[in-house]
C-alpha cells in the first residue's frame, strides 16, 4: 500500500525546481572553503547523526520524528506540538537545537551564512498568534535571567514569513533595553517547501547586517527579500555564544489557548557555512 506520506514525497521529487548554478554563482558572494554544519536526517534519526544534536520535547511518542517527506534525499524532521503539551525548557515548544554544538555557535562579529528549508502541510490554518519556527538563541550572560533570541523566523497572523531581530548594546539585557526590528520576507505558501538563504553580520553594533533570500519548490529561483544594516544581535560576554534551534515553539500557547490546537512543520538541510552555496539547502 503506498501511504498518504509516500505519495506527497513523489509528488514533491517531480515537482521540485533545479536551481541554475551559473546565475547564483554570478548574483550571489561566495566566500570561504568548508561548510561549518550540515543536518540532512539521510541517517533516519532525528540527531542526524550528531549526538551533539539535542531536542527539546514534551512527548517522544510523537513530538519530533524523522519523517519520509523530504526537501532533497529521503528523509526531513517533523515537528509536532499540540495544545495542553506539557512545557519543556521554559516553553511550548517541539525542537531540535544544537546548544553543545560549536560548529553552530555564533557570537557579535561573526559573519555567518545559514541555510534550511521549512514544510507546512496544505492542511495548515492561519492563527490568531505567530508560530516560530527557527531561531538563533544566544544563552543568557552571568548578569541575565534570560533574553529572547538575536533572530527569529515566524508564521504571522497574517500569512506572512516574518523575521524578527533582537539586539542590545548594553552588557546586561533587560527587557526594556532591548531593540526590536521586524521584516516581511514573503507569502506563506501550504503545501510546498520553503527555502530560505540568510547571510548575518553579527554585530550588536551598527556595522551589523543581513542578507535573505527565498524561495519555493513549486516557483524555484532565488529571491533576494532582505537586506538590512544595523545592530542585530548582544553584547554579550567573551563566554556567551548563540546557537540555533528549528521545529514549533507556539509562546502563545504558554498562557492559553488560540484558535488551532496542533501545529505540524518539518524541516530539512539545516546548515551553517562561509558561503551561500555551502549552505544552499536545495544541494
Amino acid at each position: 500500500m503506498v501511504t498518504t506520506a509516500a505519495r506527497m514525497r513523489r509528488a514533491l521529487l517531480r515537482s521540485r525546481g533545479v536551481p541554475v548554478a551559473a546565475a547564483l554563482a554570478a548574483a550571489l558572494p561566495i566566500t570561504g572553503s568548508a561548510a561549518g554544519l550540515r543536518l540532512g536526517y539521510e541517517n533516519g534519526t532525528v540527531n542526524s547523526g550528531n549526538p551533539s544534536v539535542g531536542v527539546n520535547q514534551c512527548c517522544p511518542a510523537y513530538s519530533i520524528k524523522v519523517d519520509d517527506l523530504p526537501r532533497t534525499g529521503s528523509y526531513a524532521i517533523r515537528s509536532i506540538l499540540r495544545y495542553g503539551d506539557a512545557k519543556v525548557a521554559g516553553g511550548t515548544r517541539a525542537e531540535s537545537h544544537t546548544l553543545k554544538l560549536k560548529d553552530s555557535h555564533y557570537r557579535s562579529g561573526d559573519t555567518v551564512y545559514y541555510g534550511f528549508s521549512v514544510y507546512l502541510l496544505s492542511s495548515w490554518q492561519r492563527d490568531s498568534r505567530e508560530d516560530i519556527v527557527f531561531q538563533w538563541k544566544p544563552w543568557p550572560d552571568a548578569c541575565e535571567a534570560d533574553k529572547p533570541p538575536s533572530a527569529f523566523l515566524s508564521v504571522q497572523p497574517t500569512g506572512q514569513w516574518r523575521l524578527r531581530v533582537n539586539s542590545d548594546g548594553n552588557a546586561c539585557s533587560t527587557p526594556d533595553s532591548i531593540r526590536k526590528t521586524s521584516f516581511d520576507l514573503g507569502e506563506v505558501k501550504p503545501g510546498q517547501w520553503h527555502d530560505f538563504v540568510f547571510r548575518f553580520a553579527w554585530s550588536h553594533r551598527g556595522q551589523g547586517k543581513i542578507d535573505g533570500w527565498y524561495q519555493t519548490h513549486k516557483s524555484p529561483g532565488w529571491r533576494k527579500v532582505l537586506t538590512a544594516t544595523g545592530p542585530n544581535t548582544y553584547n554579550d560576554d567573551k563566554t556567551t555564544y548563540g546557537y540555533l534551534k528549528w521545529g514549533i515553539y507556539k509562546p502563545a500557547w504558554n498562557t492559553g489557548p488560540t484558535g488551532v490546537d496542533s501545529r505540524t512543520v518539518f524541516h530539512d538541510n539545516i546548515a551553517v557555512g562561509t558561503s551561500f552555496s555551502q549552505v544552499d539547502p536545495t544541494r
